[in-house]
């Protein structure tokens, strides 16, 4: 064990702290989960539902950005997250009026 006794064992051997996420923040990026992830649903349902082959390759193709989204949602920024927070309901529901939900 290196003799920083001030240090945190992560900054001690070489690493970089990163202190445990606030209640907040937590809440913030479980909501941003579920709303990608909701919409990303939407847009699968949708390509199984189409019949035309173009408007299928536009539904397919939405569906891979918000896929897309999905992974890289825990490295987004706050601005970000609050982008998916802003706009992102209003996607939603009109999602789910195109689906008769």
């Amino acid at each position: 064990m290196p003799d920083e006794p001030n240090k945190h064992i992560t900054e001690a051997l070489g690493g970089e702290f990163i202190p445990p996420l606030s209640h907040e923040e937590r809440k913030e990026r479980e909501r941003v989960r579920n709303l990608i992830q909701g919409v990303a649903t939407r847009y699968n349902s949708l390509v199984h539902l189409e019949t035309d082959d173009a408007r299928r390759a536009e539904l397919v193709a939405q569906r891979a950005y918000y896929d897309e989204e999905f992974r890289r949602q825990e490295s987004m920024s706050p601005e970000e997250r609050q982008e998916v927070l802003r706009t992102y309901p209003d996607i939603l529901a009109r999602l789910r009026a195109d689906l008769g939900e």
